[in-house]
């Protein structure tokens, strides 16, 4: 198990947040990966439609990786998210308001390629931020 070759697959995730070329997802994930965070999210398309909702909600996304850990077959995400809300976001029209929190997310790897992942987004957090506008 190359433990450096994992981080590289989480890297190249994260990467569309900036690039939204959602095609490389194909390249990094399993066709049955699996969001055990969203249950709707079941499958690659799934994942792609989730972060081009994100990146409609929040255009400037930016995402800075403050760890990456390696452990067997899985890579653990720690890092900050920052972004200005101008489009819906899980109901909430756009605010205008900029959002700055840190999330967690582990990867699990299964054949070179990213087959799920259990995230923590600090939602109320996240809302809290939308409604100071």
């Amino acid at each position: 198990m190359d433990l450096e070759a994992n981080k590289s697959l989480v890297r190249q995730f994260f990467q569309v947040y900036i690039t939204q070329d959602y095609a490389t997802l194909y390249e990094c994930m399993a066709p049955n990966y699996s969001d055990n965070s969203l249950p709707q999210v079941r499958c690659i398309e799934d994942a792609i439609m989730i972060l081009q909702s994100t990146h409609r909600a929040f255009p400037d996304i930016r995402v800075e990786i403050h760890d990456l850990i390696a452990e067997l077959d899985q890579v653990v995400f720690r890092g900050r998210f920052k972004g200005t809300h101008l489009g819906d976001f899980v109901g909430h029209p756009a605010s205008g308001a900029s959002v700055d929190f840190e999330a967690i997310e582990i990867f699990k790897i299964v054949n070179n390629k990213i087959s799920g992942s259990w995230g923590y987004w600090p939602m109320g957090d996240i809302l809290k931020q939308l409604r100071r506008m």
